[in-house]
């Protein structure tokens, strides 16, 4: 198995979920570690409003130091654009948990 076809298979599971819930939904090429991409999906809901977001798919929801710089520049890159920047995660045989990064980065996620 490809080292992330994880990730890409719950991007494209996100994606497919927020389609299904009426939101234009883009995958965004070239968002895996080391590539320029700011986020792994862009949403836009019914009234126009953007959303950025980084999604995350682990055992245990852990940041390394990439992570924490990835999400600040998220936050950063968001508020630069009038746009929500989201950290969506899905945790092994769990539901998808989202938040909302103009709230900060989430410390503890179960």
């Amino acid at each position: 198995m490809v080292r992330n076809s994880k990730g890409s298979r719950r991007e494209r599971e996100l994606l497919s979920l927020f389609s299904k819930n009426g939101f234009v939904v883009h995958r965004v090429a070239g968002s895996g570690k080391g590539e320029d991409a700011i986020c792994d999906l862009i949403a836009i809901d019914k009234n126009g409003k953007v959303s950025l977001i980084e999604v995350k798919s682990r055992k245990n929801v852990y940041y390394t130091k990439d992570d924490i710089s990835q999400l600040n520049e998220l936050i950063n890159y968001a508020k630069k654009c009038n746009s929500k920047p989201i950290l969506a995660v899905k945790l092994n045989y769990k539901d998808w948990q989202f938040f909302d990064l103009t709230k900060g980065i989430p410390e503890k996620v179960e």
